[in-house]
């Protein structure tokens, strides 16, 4: 089995504008004609988000290159929209919550806006004859770097709210110096250690606020900062508004 997530939005999105909702109605059309032409079924979707499996490894590629292709589309031109499209593909033997969950780690979290395992790679060569995956459209990630971000993601998802973590935590962890740490995640995400943590904790910290579950002191308590002034002062600089005016427009 294949599967397949497609993603439109950063952590962020101001759905809420009348260009942003003329765009996901294009996209979605879109996105729904191309996927039935390649024979994909739909395991959820929301005006973000599809998951999708394939019996075919062909469809597959084939349907997310096509996605690819259209998104640019339908994508206003504008400087101040800020959606983008990711999409990865994963092997599994079967479809449940462990290789689902991968496979979303893979497209929210690596750089490259269409990424597959070495798996799908491996598969997708050995049935088109005198095929190669296109570099230049496709990342492939290697074994190893499939073992390291679902190690290191393992780890953060199970300690991100601890106040206290640190690199040095996450290094011992998973047995790695903070060069090796630092090299690959910014490799894969484009992104250092302390700079994915804090995002992926204001990430949290923005769903529990658009969700008013706790006020922001609170909030910021339950995400691992130390002071509700560093976590505004963070929230501010990576979305370009205050967490205070976050929840007054949600």
């Amino acid at each position: 089995m294949v599967i397949m997530v497609i993603e439109i939005s950063d952590f962020m999105s101001r759905v809420e504008a009348s260009q942003y909702t003329i765009f996901t109605q294009k996209f979605h059309s879109s996105v729904s004609k191309t996927l039935s032409k390649y024979n994909a079924v739909i395991k959820k979707k929301d005006n973000n988000n599809y998951i999708t499996t394939f019996t075919s490894v062909t469809d597959a590629i084939q349907c997310a290159l096509d996605v690819q292709y259209k998104f640019k589309y339908v994508t206003p031109k504008h400087k101040s929209f800020s959606r983008k499209l990711n999409i990865a593909i994963v092997h599994a033997s079967n479809y449940n919550d462990n290789s689902v969950k991968n496979c979303i780690r893979f497209c929210e979290n690596v750089k490259d806006q269409l990424v597959i395992t070495s798996k799908i790679k491996e598969q997708y060569e050995s049935v088109n004859a005198h095929a190669e995956i296109d570099k230049t459209l496709i990342r492939t990630l290697k074994q190893n770097e499939e073992t390291f971000l679902t190690q290191f993601m393992d780890y953060l998802e199970s300690n991100w709210q601890n106040d206290r973590l640190n690199i040095s935590k996450i290094t011992k962890a998973l047995k790695l110096t903070y060069a090796q740490l630092y090299w690959r995640l910014n490799k894969l995400t484009g992104s250092t250690p302390q700079r994915f943590i804090k995002d992926y904790r204001l990430h949290k910290a923005m769903l529990l606020l658009h969700k008013h579950h706790g006020n922001i002191a609170q909030v910021a308590k339950q995400t691992g900062f130390k002071s509700t002034t560093h976590f505004s002062d963070s929230f501010l600089k990576t979305y370009g508004i205050r967490p205070s005016k976050y929840v007054q427009q949600h």
